[in-house]
């Protein structure tokens, strides 16, 4: 049985009259729909600031540099066009759940890529693949464009142990403040998820973070004695696999600790201003956006 469409035309509807939600204003490039930080009009220069990895060198105030030997890029003032960047966690976990997690998360991302794209702006996405962080495709800017990239969403495989601390801070292009960066994972990890975001906003970002779960994680239908295997795991004899007897003793104690997960998160994010919600996989992606990501005000 062939598998279904990542995206329908049907969903791609429900989107039309919607918007990703930008809260400040920010750089970019010339030509978009956002207003930027900056008053004046046109190419009027506004301001430098200093150059960091990944910004593009072609803005570097050479003449600048020759006398303070630092480099500064040149800012302008104009309407801007954002580049929004989406990370997609490409974790052994998130191949788990009717429906895979993982397919899930390529969905949200395709129909978030798509507001972007309707808004005149632009959008990459990534796939975060143990230590390395792997551009799927270039930018694109259109709606022909975004179809196109489906396709490389669609062979998006998923394995291995995904290390966000590692891989989101190796991103080729990261961006400086000019747009939202999505981070979209089960956030079931023992790695430090937590400073890939705090590296985001360090490069004046807008983050936003959408958790994928399986309804099976949230309330396991299990009993007995079990052997579990972590999908993480190097091998049977890794330290991560174990038995276990469960009982409703185990499964209370399990349902707290997923109770304390989703609020160390919700808090993290709530200190920092990251917008941030859990979705289920066996939720359609369109409702997952209007029921999740409205009420989070990722998009309006």
């Amino acid at each position: 049985m062939a598998e279904e469409r990542l995206i329908d035309d049907g969903t791609v509807a429900l989107l039309e009259s919607r918007d990703l939600n930008i809260r400040s204003l920010m750089e970019g490039l010339f030509g978009g729909n956002r207003r930027s930080a900056y008053y004046g009009s046109s190419m009027e220069f506004a301001d430098y600031r200093p150059y960091l990895p990944g910004d593009d060198p072609r803005r570097i105030d050479w003449n600048l540099y020759g006398r303070t030997d630092r480099l500064y890029l040149k800012l302008f003032t104009d309407e801007r066009r954002q580049h929004h960047r989406i990370y997609i966690d490409g974790s052994a976990s998130m191949g788990w759940g009717k429906p895979e997690k993982h397919r899930t998360a390529l969905k949200i991302a395709a129909l978030l890529g798509y507001l972007a794209v309707s808004g005149s702006d632009r959008v990459s996405w990534y796939a975060l693949e143990k230590d390395a962080c792997r551009r799927v495709t270039e930018a694109v800017s259109t709606r022909e464009n975004w179809v196109l990239a489906l396709e490389r969403l669609e062979a998006l495989k998923c394995g291995g142990d995904t290390k966000m601390d590692v891989s989101v801070p190796r991103c080729p292009d990261p961006g400086f403040r000019d747009g939202i960066s999505f981070l979209i994972s089960d956030f079931l990890t023992d790695r430090d998820w937590k400073s890939a975001v705090e590296w985001l906003l360090g490069r004046e970002r807008e983050v936003c973070l959408i958790r994928v779960l399986s309804p099976d994680e949230t309330v396991p239908e299990l009993r007995g004695k079990l052997r579990f295997r972590d999908t993480e795991a190097e091998g049977e004899d890794d330290e991560r696999n174990f038995r276990m007897q469960i009982g409703r003793q185990r499964l209370r104690a399990y349902a707290e600790a997923c109770l304390w997960l989703e609020n160390d998160i919700r808090s993290f994010c709530e200190a920092r201003r990251v917008r941030f919600f859990t979705c289920l996989t066996d939720e359609p992606a369109a409702r997952i956006l209007f029921d999740g990501a409205i009420r989070s005000e990722m998009i309006r």
